[in-house]
């Protein structure tokens, strides 16, 4: 019995010998079979004696729908249970409360289980401890945010605790991001050798700085951080040496003497021009280093504060170009009569120069170029 259906084997067909009795010349002799239905598929009566292989498939032609239906009970009773425990799991993950914090499952690392009653005070422990870094000769304080924004919680309801974890990735982004003010560049030391054979370093080389690695210091933060109980750690940060160069280490390169009043062109270390200039005033001079054009603009009002607290204001000043923050740059001069330049510093310590040469510097010059001012 397989489900609802009922399969009867059929009987097997006999042969019924002849009674003994008078016949007909005519008449041929033939057998007579009892009262068993004929096989209308093989159209013949089957052998007594049947091989294992016509005996089993037989047994599966007979009972093939049983049997297909065991198979579909197996199959989809498997599946069934398979798909219980990913809804289950699924379900339990959905279920899982929240903080302010972001949603993670348990990692790797450290992790903390507390009690979900007890999850308030533990943050408020965790972020508000005092953590400093030291970066070079200053301390930065760690903000609590910041500590924040290392934690990973998950929150389980049904067991009625919270997993808390550090990732200590975020860490070490956190330090890279507070070493920023302290990463520098180094500073390349010029030195220019003028075409009557003597040279002089115009440029002053300064060492940069550079943060270390950081990943051993995330991790021990990381591994610190849930005691609540503060910590002052030291940035690694690492020296980068100045190189040595000459004018032929730039594409361009503007120079200005604000001493003699003069500035030159340099294209791949090739003087290309010079230009006789009025640099800043001694009240109100300009900056002396190394520095790049950052913005250009080809007609501006200027206006700012003289040194006795009064105001000016210089319409249409043209070919402007900014190479230091706070109003500094080389530009074009209308106001000034032709005798200035190359005599008097008469500006708030911009590099001026005439209008005509000052388009030349305009064109010639893009953002990048480099600007060295010295004395």
């Amino acid at each position: 019995m397989v489900g609802n259906d009922f399969v009867l084997p059929r009987p097997k067909m006999q042969a019924v010998k002849p009674a003994a009795m008078p016949r007909p010349a005519a008449a041929l002799a033939q057998p007579v079979l009892a009262d068993t239905p004929i096989d209308f598929e093989t159209h013949a009566a089957e052998p007594t004696h049947r091989s294992p292989f016509r005996y089993s498939s037989d047994l599966f032609h007979r009972y093939s729908l049983g049997a297909f239906a065991l198979l579909f009970l197996l199959v989809g009773s498997s599946a069934i249970q398979v798909s219980a425990l990913y809804l289950s799991a699924n379900i339990e993950f959905a279920s899982a409360g929240s903080t302010s914090l972001r949603i993670a499952n348990p990692q790797h690392g450290p992790n903390l289980v507390i009690a979900n009653d007890k999850l308030a005070s533990t943050l408020v422990a965790v972020t508000g401890q005092s953590l400093n870094l030291t970066i070079g000769t200053k301390t930065v304080p760690v903000a609590p945010d910041t500590i924040k924004s290392w934690l990973q919680v998950v929150n389980d309801k049904a067991k009625g605790v919270t997993y808390v974890h550090v990732n200590d990735s975020v860490i070490a982004k956190s330090l890279t991001s507070a070493a920023a003010p302290f990463v520098k560049a180094p500073t390349d030391q010029v030195t220019l050798t003028r075409p009557d054979g003597s040279s002089r370093v115009i440029a002053t080389g300064h060492n940069g700085t550079k943060l270390g690695d950081t990943n051993k210091l995330a991790r021990e933060i990381g591994k610190n951080v849930l005691g609540a109980k503060g910590m002052q750690m030291t940035l690694p940060l690492e020296t980068l040496p100045f190189n040595a160069v000459t004018p032929t280490a730039f594409d361009k390169m503007l120079e200005v003497d604000v001493t003699t009043k003069q500035m030159w062109a340099y294209d791949k270390g090739q003087l290309t021009r010079q230009f006789p200039i009025s640099a800043g005033a001694p009240e109100t001079p300009t900056p002396i280093g190394q520095y790049k054009i950052y913005q250009k603009l080809a007609v501006q009002d200027m206006r700012g504060y003289n040194p006795n607290g009064t105001k000016y204001f210089q319409p249409h000043v043209r070919w402007v170009n900014y190479f230091l923050p706070g109003g500094y740059a080389v530009h074009g001069n209308y106001w000034r009569p032709l005798s200035y330049f190359g005599a008097i510093n008469s500006s708030h310590g911009c590099v001026s120069l005439p209008d005509d040469q000052a388009k030349w510097v305009y064109d010639w010059a893009p953002i990048g170029t480099t600007v060295i001012t010295h004395t």
